[in-house]
């Protein structure tokens, strides 16, 4: 889906960035420490969470105050007055109520809006929230075997420093810490760092890090009226699973789940539809099944040639910024020609497209404008019948076969299956024989063919 349109709303004298998108019941998702509305859909692992929930629920987010795109605060705000973003962002989208899902710091302002206007929430879903400050010295009493060793608040204060002085400059720091499942994820850490300059500046993240330090909820977990689930990943490194445990036995009548994984950032973990379900079924209800379609649809497999050896030639600094135009100019690219972008896959990616002529005229495209930036591609496509799984994610012997085309293919140069020459044939593009293949995995031989 597009980018929804960012609008701003009036809290006071501030803008309040937020965006609206979706159909069906209203959710506020209230957003952790770092967010932007508008890049935070550039990468595929959070915008298929987001594009998800909008099958569900009509959804806002927003960027609070002091972060993102929103506009920067003269004093470190207390907890009572960034709720007033929340108030503000639903009048301007004329919502008297709504299903709330308050993630990490956005947690903290979910407990304290639910409990000073119950009449606004419907339900509350809390993920890897925090603890009020008045209730922490009893988190060490709900670790369990297994758990991560408990750090204390100054630690993590001390941890959250550390993020600014590494702001931008290495945003794998944020990925080891935050998602670490994303580890070692090239894509990922290049579009983290591309985030985090879009965010805000190391200062405003020192300001924004200072003024959460001191956020306190009170009482309100005691006072929370609304039907609330209290949800936490149990590996997270950012905040105990032992403080959530503890959460919801405060909270009354709260419904505990504990979600397996690593990563504090939940919807970048590979079982991101296990917290995105649980919360779904709580505000409906209703049991949802995950399920899978057939479709017919063209596989474009890319991946950068030799990428030790440029990288190598060009230095860190230089690669580094190869790299992050690659990967922006291929998503434009794939934007452009009516694909979708699956996944990254280390130097490469996988997209599909409707039809043939939208893939080779992307992968085309993909090859001449990476080598002329300096980056040198192959790239493979293939059409067939693919397995579309509810998650995002696509499989089947199509996609395998897209795989081996690419891996087969010269340098520079965009190489597809005959079947995608014979769909193509009378038009435009010139197809060269590249002679039989046998493919790893695939039954028989397989002609292959090079398309300018």
């Amino acid at each position: 889906m597009r980018t929804p349109e960012t609008h701003y709303a009036r809290s006071g004298e501030l803008r309040i960035a937020y965006q609206k998108w979706g159909e069906g019941p209203a959710l506020m998702i209230v957003p952790p420490l770092i967010s932007n509305v508008e890049i935070v859909w550039e990468h595929e692992l959070i915008g298929r969470s987001l594009e998800y929930l909008g099958k569900h629920f009509t959804c806002v987010h927003f960027d609070k105050r002091g972060i993102g795109l929103s506009d920067r605060f003269d004093e470190l705000p207390t907890l009572s007055q960034r709720i007033e973003d929340i108030g503000a962002v639903m009048s301007a989208v004329s919502w008297e109520k709504a299903h709330f899902f308050g993630i990490s710091e956005g947690g903290a302002m979910g407990q304290l809006f639910a409990a000073d206007f119950p009449e606004r929430v419907e339900s509350l879903v809390l993920l890897n929230s925090v603890v009020p400050p008045r209730y922490r010295k009893r988190i060490p009493d709900y670790v369990q075997d297994g758990d991560l060793p408990l750090r204390t608040t100054k630690e993590i204060y001390e941890r959250f420093l550390n993020l600014v002085e590494t702001w931008s400059e290495q945003p794998a720091c944020m990925v080891d810490w935050m998602t670490p499942s994303q580890s070692g994820n090239g894509s990922f850490i290049r579009w983290t760092g591309r985030l985090q300059r879009m965010t805000c500046s190391p200062r405003d993240l020192r300001r924004q890090v200072e003024s959460i330090h001191t956020l306190d909820a009170g009482d309100a977990p005691e006072r929370i009226s609304s039907r609330t689930m209290v949800m936490h990943v149990k590996g997270d490194q950012v905040l105990p699973v032992a403080g959530s445990r503890l959460l919801a036995q405060i909270i009354p009548n709260a419904v505990y789940r504990e979600i397996a994984g690593d990563d504090h950032f939940a919807w970048i973990m590979p079982n991101w539809r296990d917290p995105t379900d649980a919360a779904i079924e709580f505000y409906t209800g209703a049991a949802l099944k995950r399920t899978s379609s057939r479709k017919f649809g063209a596989i474009l497999f890319t991946d950068i040639v030799d990428s030790t050896r440029q990288s190598s030639a060009l230095g860190d600094a230089k690669w580094r910024a190869m790299l992050e135009g690659h990967d922006r100019v291929t998503r434009e690219l794939i934007g452009q020609h009516g694909g979708r972008l699956i996944k990254s896959t280390g130097d490469g990616l996988l997209a599909i497209f409707d039809a043939p002529f939208q893939g080779v005229a992307c992968g085309i495209e993909m090859c001449d404008a990476l080598g002329g930036m300096g980056v040198t591609i192959r790239a493979g496509l293939h059409v067939g019948q693919i397995e579309v799984h509810d998650d995002g994610d696509i499989s089947g012997i199509a996609v395998n076969l897209a795989a081996r085309v690419e891996q087969h293919a010269a340098a520079g140069e965009l190489w597809t299956s005959s079947t995608v020459r014979d769909m193509m044939l009378g038009g435009a593009d010139t197809f060269g024989d590249r002679g039989e293949h046998v493919l790893k995995g695939i039954d028989g031989s397989w002609r292959l063919y090079s398309v300018r």
